[in-house]
């Protein structure tokens, strides 16, 4: 019984170590993602590189040896990550990164997960929707961007379908895609309404609204 008493406690100081490390990696991916808001480039290529480099040691000291600690929450500290990563690819080339091209950018050297990956994307249309409410007060001229968020969105909203089989976490994010799909598709409608000469009594409600906002920490 010692034996195993001492084995659990090993394990046990293991796990809230990496638990505390990963905040290290979450804080860096949400940086990154706030510095992006802003087109802040410099800093979120550093955060990145920071998430990049906590991650791989967190792998290496602990999950490595033992996968049971990679679960939790080092898991969705990597899915801040990919979400970052993502949502980088965004708005630099406007095209949805693949696991395969996310994994080769990323700086990581373990393999991310699908369904860290799954997590990452589908926190990015969160993301996408905000930058597209934001360009709805554009008018006419915003009506472009909305439609390169709208096709995001869908992309990711129909692949998710496609799916056989969804980890629980992931099918718990499904509702916040709908909705976010239903608002971009109702802004390029008040748009559409808009070139008709038709007056929008009420403004789009910014996504920020219902998902609270992103703060850098």
């Amino acid at each position: 019984m010692g034996a195993i008493k001492s084995r659990y406690d090993s394990f046990d100081g293991q796990r809230e170590e990496v638990m505390k490390r990963s905040r290290d990696v979450a804080k860096a991916g949400k940086n990154a993602i706030y510095a992006l808001q802003r087109d802040d480039w410099e800093r979120a290529d550093a955060q990145l590189k920071l998430c990049a480099r906590e991650a791989n040691q967190v792998y290496a000291e602990f999950a490595a040896a033992s996968p049971t600690l990679r679960l939790g929450f080092f898991s969705d500290t990597l899915e801040e990550m990919a979400e970052a990563l993502s949502f980088r690819a965004f708005r630099n080339e406007k095209k949805l990164l693949s696991l395969d091209e996310m994994q080769a950018i990323s700086g990581l050297n373990f393999p991310m997960t699908l369904t860290e990956y799954l997590g990452g994307i589908m926190d990015l249309t969160g993301e996408v929707g905000r930058l597209a409410i934001r360009s709805a007060s554009q008018g006419k001229q915003g009506k472009g961007k909305i439609e390169v968020c709208l096709a995001c969105v869908e992309a990711v909203y129909n692949a998710v379908q496609e799916m056989p089989f969804l980890p629980s976490k992931i099918g718990k994010k499904m509702g916040a895609l709908k909705g976010t799909l239903v608002k971009i598709e109702q802004a390029l409608y008040e748009i559409a309404l808009l070139s008709q000469g038709v007056v929008r009594l009420k403004p789009p409600r910014d996504l920020d609204d219902e998902d609270g906002k992103k703060n850098e920490q």
